[in-house]
């Protein structure tokens, strides 16, 4: 995997995507991937994975697509989970593609900018607190 083929727009934010869904991966089959590329525009942001089918599962092939999906499909949250961990920045997962006859997984985010997340977070902090009108403990408040 070569760097001159990542095309970025937050260099910062790709790589640490990138290095967090190489991470995922080798966690989930034990091998590295055959590549990750990372494309990005405005807030897109696209993971592309290489991977060859059958290390996913040793020596056996994947017979469906549906399976191959199954196996990919916790992966996007946990890259926004570990992105927002390690720096505070928050992306939105969108769609999930796998092709397991060609080895492709592309993985789809909505990277909000900076002042967006911030001012999004700064609004939400108490949300969770405020109490429900609809519980027994509320009707004392």
């Amino acid at each position: 995997m070569t760097e001159e083929n990542d095309q970025t727009s937050d260099g910062t934010l790709a790589d640490l995507a990138r290095e967090v869904l190489m991470d995922l991966y080798h966690a989930l089959c034990g091998h590295y991937p055959k590549a990750v590329r990372v494309y990005g525009e405005g807030e897109a942001l696209l993971l592309l994975l290489r991977f060859d089918p059958a290390e996913l599962w040793g020596s056996e092939r994947i017979s469906s697509e549906t399976l191959a999906e199954a196996t990919f499909a916790a992966l996007p949250d946990m890259i926004v989970s570990a992105v927002e961990r390690r720096r505070g920045q928050a992306l939105e997962p969108g769609e999930l593609s796998v092709c397991t006859q060609r080895g492709l997984a592309v993985f789809a985010f909505r990277a909000p900018e900076d002042g967006a997340a911030a001012s999004r977070a700064k609004s939400e902090l108490f949300a969770s607190l405020r109490p429900s009108r609809s519980s027994p403990a509320a009707a004392y408040l």
